[in-house]
């Protein structure tokens, strides 16, 4: 990637940004120039790669790191007071923040993890940031995966339970797994018809080796994720994707993209009824997506 000039360098938001894909993609943004705000569990990590972008960047530009967890309101609501402490205007927000458990976790607020990292801290985080996205070119990239279609070993095709959104039926990994980025997807999508001024998409990013994915201490994933090692594409090349969309000058809004090429969703992603009950149960969850007035930042018209 060319560097950046002053007037075309981005303020970018990068949530998740300490390991895989977003440590890889925070390096190819920071390298171009654009200005960084990172967000990561990991201080330790965190201050590492804020080191090895400055030695990287052009004029030793010294991106912001902000240490936070996402899973909870409250801890999203801390992250984004922390943002509007650095900037009042941020150009693209990448809400890039993944887990995977082989067990069923639940958040201090009691929700399941994978819900809550995939689906429930994007479309809090979005919403909080909307008046500072609205003061800036207001891109939005939301990490997602193929695996909103089908779930590993034979789950079958994935739509939402919204009677069991929290996974407390018979836990399956996957499964979970996979239902938090179809929701990911419809709140992606519900968001590009209600937000029509604010440029977003969804990316898979391609099947990368990251922590994520050895994070999965069961049998038949390992055998699995070994087998196909050779198959798998480093961080840097799937960063790529990342930093691609955050960049391009046009971005297909309301788009799902395979690597940098616009894909089909599945039909369910694609389910106007599920969007908005999942829309209507987040804010439930969650409270008002936005309380602004500003006309930017209504819903459009129906």
């Amino acid at each position: 990637m060319n560097a950046a000039s002053g007037a075309e360098a981005r303020t970018i938001v990068l949530i998740g940004a300490t390991s895989g894909l977003g440590r890889a993609s925070a390096l190819q943004l920071g390298a171009a120039g654009h200005r960084l705000i990172l967000v990561g569990r990991d201080r330790g990590r965190g201050m590492s790669l804020t080191a090895q972008i400055t030695a990287r960047a052009p004029g030793n530009r010294r991106p912001v790191f902000i240490a936070g967890d996402i899973s909870t309101r409250d801890g999203v609501a801390a992250v984004a007071e922390r943002i509007k402490d650095e900037t009042d205007a941020v150009d693209t927000l990448l809400n890039n923040a993944g887990v995977m458990s082989s067990r069923r976790v639940l958040t201090e607020e009691g929700m399941e993890l994978n819900f809550a990292v995939h689906h429930l801290a994007p479309f809090t985080m979005t919403g909080l940031l909307l008046p500072l996205l609205a003061r800036g070119e207001g891109r939005i990239v939301n990490t997602n995966s193929e695996g909103h279609r089908a779930a590993l070993f034979g789950a079958g095709e994935i739509r939402l339970d919204f009677d069991d959104l929290q996974s407390e039926r018979r836990y399956n990994p996957y499964l979970a797994y996979s239902r938090s980025k179809l929701a990911n997807l419809l709140f992606t999508f519900e968001f590009h018809r209600r937000y029509a001024g604010f440029p977003i998409a969804a990316v898979h990013p391609g099947m990368v080796r990251t922590r994520l994915v050895r994070s999965m201490h069961r049998p038949g994933f390992w055998l699995l994720s070994t087998a196909t090692r050779w198959m798998l594409m480093s961080p840097d090349k799937g960063g790529q994707a990342l930093t691609e969309l955050a960049t391009t000058p046009v971005l297909d809004s309301g788009g799902y993209y395979d690597r940098t090429r616009l894909a089909k969703a599945s039909p369910h992603a694609n389910s106007r009824a599920d969007a908005e009950l999942l829309w209507d149960v987040s804010e439930v969850l969650r409270g008002p997506f936005t309380a602004s007035a500003d006309r930017r930042m209504r819903p459009d018209a129906r």
